[in-house]
């Protein structure tokens, strides 16, 4: 198959597997959560099972008989249940059973929403449950390559940034096709996905608005996606946190030194193309997700990811800070002619982070540095 590629995440699953009762995936749908239990960790594994309640008879026998359902499984290591939100039951039910045997690996838990009170699931697994996010498939997963392997050329990263990395659907040449296929996976989400959380009554014209504005917007701001989709602000609000829950949309916060408010981008740059995202959308999505995959995948201490807006409105489009650790500050440029004048904005950044990495990524050819401020390609981002 076109999207049969490693993932990364891999090796962290396997890892949480040894010491965790219950594991759970979590990302959008169609980043690949299914394909990599099933059949990914399949060649892993002898025993594991899979089930989906995406299958209505499965569902509504974990939802009724959680206990029952569970006792179908036994025997398997470990049982993957995929969408296991859509039966919020039988978190209770595997809390009794792992409290009885806290053997590691018993459970994989894959789901296409947070397993959060939007859902009705309460915090029962707390302390029993480690979670993984999935992302869509970085740079080098899409290339079929382990990460720095050889260098990304130009025209390999111009192909990303419009076909982004959802299996199934980024490996699609003809570009109608694909198209249409982005344009399904978007009315999926706003007909069917956001009603799973019932008790908010969520408009689908709404949500495929607050989704396309967020694309095309400069700062996709709460303010800034009301204005466009002249909705009421508490209903906006709303709607964008259910996206979030979907890891439809990722929040990015101000960084605490700049000014501004959350913004909220697609999670893909392929649905980010297709709905008309300008390039530098498109580049700040990719740089998000590859830091965010290679910190989430690596296990470890979590980095927490910004932007920075400066008070005369500039934006540098990234701030990861490790905790404890450096601080590194990214902004992206569309035009090949960088001059000194441009690296302001990450000078003033820098004089108030004392300490932190600065970088300017442009389509340039040859990296270069000035007054501890670097100079790179885009193809820095796959590095």
């Amino acid at each position: 198959m076109p999207h049969d590629r490693p993932r990364t995440a891999l090796a962290l699953l396997l890892k949480r597997l040894q010491f965790t009762p219950v594991v759970a995936v979590q990302g959008a749908r169609q980043t690949g959560k299914s394909y990599l239990a099933r059949d990914i960790l399949a060649k892993q594994t002898s025993r594991s099972s899979y089930v989906t309640l995406d299958n209505k008879s499965k569902q509504e026998l974990a939802q009724e008989s959680p206990q029952t359902f569970l006792a179908s499984l036994q025997g398997s290591h470990p049982a993957i249940i995929d969408e296991a939100q859509k039966s919020p039951a039988l978190f209770d039910a595997i809390k009794l059973v792992v409290d009885a045997n806290r053997r590691p690996g018993s459970f994989l838990l894959l789901g296409s929403t947070e397993f959060s009170l939007l859902q009705n699931i309460r915090e029962s697994l707390t302390g029993r449950m480690g979670k993984i996010r999935l992302y869509p498939m970085t740079f080098w997963e899409a290339q079929g390559l382990p990460r720095g392997k050889k260098e990304a050329t130009r025209a390999q990263t111009l192909k990303y940034l419009d076909s982004g990395g959802m299996p199934g659907i980024a490996f699609v040449r003809d570009l109608h096709v694909r198209s249409d296929f982005f344009q399904d996976w978007i009315d999926l989400t706003c007909q069917r996905d956001i009603h799973q959380f019932k008790r908010l009554k969520l408009d689908t014209q709404l949500a495929y608005g607050l989704i396309r504005h967020s694309a095309t917007l400069e700062e996709p701001t709460a303010a800034a996606l009301t204005k466009a989709t002249r909705a009421n602000p508490k209903k906006v609000n709303t709607h964008l946190k259910a996206l979030c829950e979907l890891f439809v949309l990722t929040r990015l916060d101000p960084h605490p030194s700049g000014t501004g408010k959350p913004i909220y981008l697609p999670l893909d740059s392929g649905v980010a193309t297709h709905l008309g995202a300008p390039l530098i959308k498109r580049l700040q999505i990719t740089l998000m997700n590859e830091r965010m995959a290679k910190n989430g995948y690596a296990g470890g201490k979590r980095h927490t990811f910004y932007y920075y807006r400066s008070a005369g409105k500039r934006l540098a489009h990234l701030v990861e800070e490790e905790l404890g650790g450096k601080t590194r500050v990214f902004q992206l440029f569309d035009r090949e002619a960088v001059k000194k004048p441009d690296l302001e904005l990450l000078k003033a950044f820098r004089k108030k982070n004392a300490d932190s990495e600065a970088y300017l990524l442009a389509p340039v050819l040859d990296a270069w540095k000035y007054e501890g401020i670097r100079v790179e390609p885009w193809e820095w981002i796959f590095s």
